[in-house]
């Protein structure tokens, strides 16, 4: 079976939460690395915004392996989704964009890199879909990809923990 039709079966909940997830994922780039921070960045921050919200809320909706009840962790991280999306959009309102940047970039590394992750455990909908059910492959190419993503955030913070390590080593 291919992945569309894998898909196009899986139920309506999974196929909207699949449409907002590849709308945030494919929306970064101008949101988060457009240097002009503009009418555009505004609109397409709260496309991103609405997004993220859409894939978090129809998550609620999919359960196909629950540990309490019909929830899983990934709803938990679904709840602290919408709380961060809530705190960030609140620091926007507030001008501290420190705390709007931060709080944005940890959802985008976190909110959706660690079920990208996830979603490759065996047995998941998308391994079946694009790696016919072998998805350790894509678990540890998505596990390293998250792990460059989030080493290369921490060289280039603020505070510069990896640099302050590497010079302690090196020097």
């Amino acid at each position: 079976m291919d992945s569309l039709t894998t898909l196009a079966q899986a139920g309506l909940a999974v196929q909207i939460h699949v449409v907002f997830a590849l709308a945030a994922i494919g929306m970064i780039p101008v949101v988060m690395w457009r240097r002009k921070r503009d009418r555009l960045h505004k609109i397409m921050g709260y496309s991103w915004a609405a997004a993220m919200a859409g894939t978090a809320l129809s998550s609620f909706a999919i359960s196909s392996f629950g540990w309490i009840g019909p929830f899983s962790p990934l709803h938990g991280l679904a709840v602290l989704t919408l709380w961060s999306l809530y705190s960030t959009i609140r620091a926007a309102i507030r001008r501290d964009v420190k705390r709007h940047k931060t709080g944005l970039r940890n959802l985008a590394t976190f909110g959706l890199g660690v079920p990208m992750v996830l979603n490759f455990l065996p047995d998941r909908l998308f391994t079946r879909a694009f790696f016919d059910n072998n998805g350790w492959p894509a678990l540890w190419a998505s596990a390293v990809i998250l792990s460059v993503i989030v080493l290369w955030r921490l060289w280039h913070r603020e505070d510069r923990p990896l640099q302050s390590i590497f010079n302690r080593v090196v020097g």
